[in-house]
């Protein structure tokens, strides 16, 4: 990637069907136009097999996110498209920390705060030609120490990962105060009864 912000790749081999591939940071004002893959991740996430925690509604959940980015995206953090011709095809958007004051990472330290392609566009190394453009601006700005959150039932991006060199760490548990039943899979159960939220056009 230049100073810039920018990278260009050109698929061969079986990507040539995805011909050329540009990476350029997306402006913050811009951020709405990733909205659409957003709902795509979340689907994505709503249907992997045995997990636990449900997801939010595109509807809830895609304004919290636009905030959050927004705030990161008004500081160091920043976000990668990848686009086909006018086609945005995927995103990554990184997230950069302070100095953990428990891991022994550097002075900053990034956060890999998720990876999308669009579903047409799987599996023709769009994710990974994005992670080489987030390496290559994490390298630009000397930061060496990156974290990555996975679904623990997404076994196909752990493997991904792993295939990068990212090991994994440490667990992050979820559960209710006093050993209640989970919080979030009564709110679920109330919305598939109710016919609202994710289950609002299901029978």
């Amino acid at each position: 990637m230049t100073p810039e912000g920018a990278a260009s790749d050109v698929a061969t081999g079986p990507d040539a069907q995805a011909a050329e591939l540009r990476i350029a940071q997306l402006d913050p004002a811009n951020v709405e136009l990733v909205a659409p893959l957003w709902g795509q991740l979340l689907d994505h996430i709503a249907a992997l097999p045995d997990a636990i925690v449900p997801i939010r509604p595109f509807e809830q959940s895609w304004p919290l996110e636009r905030a959050e980015m927004l705030e990161e995206l008004a500081g160091q953090g920043f976000l990668l498209a990848a686009w086909q011709g006018t086609e945005l095809v995927g995103y990554a958007y990184v997230k950069i920390c302070a100095a953990d004051p428990v891991w022994y990472t550097g002075q900053q330290c990034a956060e890999l705060g998720h990876l999308c392609v669009a579903a047409k566009h799987r599996s023709r190394q769009i994710g990974s030609r994005l992670l080489d453009a987030v390496d290559e601006e994490l390298q630009r700005r000397g930061i060496s120490d990156v974290q990555i959150g996975v679904d623990a039932a997404n076994h196909a991006a752990l493997r991904f990962y792993e295939r990068r060199g990212y090991r994994a760490d440490f667990h992050i548990l979820y559960g209710s105060p006093a050993g209640a039943p989970l919080a979030c899979l009564e709110r679920e159960a109330a919305d598939r009864e109710a016919h609202r939220g994710r289950f609002a056009d299901r029978p």
